[in-house]
């Protein structure tokens, strides 16, 4: 059984700032796995004292903590024969510098680089350093996972039969699912074990959100998963030497005479230009993803709760499709962290545009998910403040609408400071993008859960979790996904029914949707856009109004910027973020504006011939 290594990948929960904490969850995690007879026990980079400790790190109280949290790790490892490896942080001349520690036996073998180093670090071991336990070889590679394609051919080359990834790397949306298809396919194409360990369980919920993620591969073959959906994430797997050697031998063998074959069905377009590019194009596909966003969604919202101590939650219920996500996420955060249901607080705040339809549809979903309803209308007391301010209120203007916006806003941090709750926000990104939203108003919240996600994103979640509902419950979300987009701010028709609908004013945000992640992702030349867009969304939207709603886009989009300056905290968890995209809040739209204005409105045939 020389040709086995039992190889354990472990995430220990963490504190920023706390290696005492993170050393404690080390050794208990280490006393689970006792009796698995490990031949190597891998954790994550930076173990001992995660990355978004900031500038604590610099800090040599905390330096020397994680000296002392590293002694006690080996010391509780004495009686394990097999390899320990940990990340941390070592001072060197009062510069922190990131480590990941060997340990043997209760020994300290040394430390490999993770970064560059001094020369003259004691105890340093080189970079491409080669392990054996029984028959089987290991190197170490410290990277982030979004470093794998390019780090890993590098380490295979070495000759080791099994790379070890620890990482401690952020996570979006789609994170793992690309980590995992780098992870298959240069296992599979190597022929070699491969440990994915990436740290995060318990961390900071704001910027950026961390989850744990454990993976071992045998030559593309899956061997053992776990992720945070557990509270600290463990695998332990045998990695068979014999097996991952014939590989190699006959992936060497074919990779000379490898040969590229294609075949080309070049039919008008060079590309396929989708209207949904946020989204996969697989409908399973896309199910799974809007099961993770939303899993994603529901865990940053509960580490937040964990960690400020606050157990309840306030959120405003409109009836509309954000405050509807915001909601669910609210009671699976609940569940999550086995909260009562009843310590959701859903504020209805009728106004003077608020149809019968979108309050009894917010009402309902609030009973039906168990939460506490407080039914406020707010028209008496903006009535009283137009009064005080000395306002018309015939006179429906911006005054008129973002009133009622603020005093809702009031609302929902008074309930929360009386009860100790968080107040949820609820708005997307698409209205963030374009300001579509009131300053000092529903611009505001303590965490946000929706800000990552476009307004077509959730509308397709919420119909996607309409089917994992009861009926009741199902046909409520499928009513509010019918509904038109609306703020409603300005007062309905006769017969009820809603006059101010937000896609009649801004145009469809499909086109928004599709505009911003152009920009956002390839900060690409308005008219490229335009020309994509002619090119989606052909047969649909004529390329005169494409044109006219790209100039309204970029216009907001500039302009808008001192909103999304002083947002609310959120958790990055989607690749695409407005957070990453850095503008002047006083920046001109002048420039790509005029761009624009210079094309004349094309036909499709003349779009084709600029692509």
């Amino acid at each position: 059984m020389n040709s086995i290594l039992r190889v354990s990948a472990m995430v220990n929960r963490v504190k920023p700032g706390n290696p005492s904490f993170c050393c404690e969850q080390l050794l208990e995690l280490l006393e689970q796995n006792r009796d698995k007879g490990s031949d190597l026990i891998v954790f994550p980079r930076m173990a001992l004292c995660p990355p978004s400790s900031g500038s604590l790190l610099n800090n040599s109280s905390v330096a020397d903590e994680c000296e002392r949290a590293l002694e006690q790790l080996m010391k509780g490892s004495a009686a394990y024969s097999g390899y320990i490896l940990a990340g941390t942080v070592k001072m060197v001349d009062k510069v922190p510098f990131e480590v990941y520690a060997v340990l043997c036996q209760g020994r300290i073998l040394g430390y490999l680089p993770c970064e560059e180093t001094p020369e003259g670090f004691e105890n340093l071991l080189p970079a491409d350093s080669i392990f054996r336990v029984n028959d089987m070889t290991f190197t170490v590679l410290p990277c982030r996972l979004d470093e794998l394609a390019l780090r890993l051919p590098e380490a295979a080359a070495r000759g080791a039969q099994t790379v070890i990834c620890p990482s401690y790397s952020p996570v979006t949306a789609e994170t793992f699912s690309a980590a995992s298809l780098c992870a298959k396919t240069l296992s599979a194409a190597y022929g070699i074990g491969l440990v994915l360990c990436n740290g995060g369980s318990g961390d900071t919920s704001c910027p950026l959100l961390y989850k744990g993620l454990c993976e071992v591969y045998e030559c593309g073959e899956l061997l053992g998963s776990a992720d945070s959906s557990v509270d600290s994430p463990a695998v332990t797997c045998d990695l068979d030497s014999d097996i991952i050697r014939s590989q190699q031998r006959f992936l060497m063998k074919k990779r000379s005479d490898f040969a590229l074959e294609t075949t080309n069905h070049h039919e008008n377009l060079l590309r396929f230009v989708s209207k949904t590019p946020y989204l996969p194009q697989n409908s399973q596909k896309e199910k799974r993803y809007l099961d993770h966003l939303f899993d994603l969604q529901v865990q940053s919202l509960a580490d937040r709760m964990a960690n400020t101590g606050l157990s309840r939650l306030v959120v405003g219920v409109s009836g509309g499709l954000d405050s509807t996500l915001a909601l669910l996420v609210c009671q699976k955060a609940l569940q999550r962290l086995e909260l009562p249901a009843q310590n959701l607080i859903g504020v209805t705040m009728p106004g003077f545009g608020t149809s019968d339809r979108t309050y009894y549809n917010a009402l309902s979903l609030i009973a039906a998910l168990g939460g506490e309803n407080r039914d406020i209308s707010i028209r008496a007391s903006v009535l009283q403040h137009f009064e005080d301010i000395g306002h018309d209120p015939s006179l429906r203007d911006v005054t008129y609408e973002n009133a009622q916006a603020r005093e809702r806003t009031q609302i929902l941090f008074d309930i929360a400071n009386s009860v100790k709750a968080l107040v949820v926000g609820t708005g997307d990104m698409s209205e963030a993008a374009l300001g579509w939203c009131t300053f000092g108003g529903d611009h505001l919240a303590s965490y946000n859960v929706n800000v990552c996600l476009n307004k077509s994103v959730i509308r397709r979640m919420v119909t996607h979790l309409a089917h994992s509902y009861e009926r009741k419950v199902g046909d409520v979300l499928q009513d509010i996904v019918d509904t038109p987009v609306s703020p409603e701010l300005l007062p309905p028709d006769e017969s009820g029914k809603i006059t101010q609908k937000t896609e009649d004013i801004l145009g469809s945000y499909d086109l928004h949707d599709f505009f911003l992640y152009y920009m956002l992702k390839y900060n690409m030349r308005p008219q490229k856009i335009y020309y994509y867009a002619c090119v989606a969304f052909e047969g649909r939207f004529e390329a005169a109004y494409i044109k006219e709603k790209l100039c309204l886009f970029l216009r907001r989009f500039i302009t808008s910027q001192f909103k999304r300056s002083c947002a609310p905290d959120f958790a990055k968890i989607t690749d695409l973020c407005l957070a990453d995209y850095h503008l002047p809040s006083d920046c001109s739209p002048q420039t790509l504006i005029h761009q624009l204005e210079r094309i004349e409105a094309l036909s499709l045939e003349d779009v084709m011939a600029k692509l």
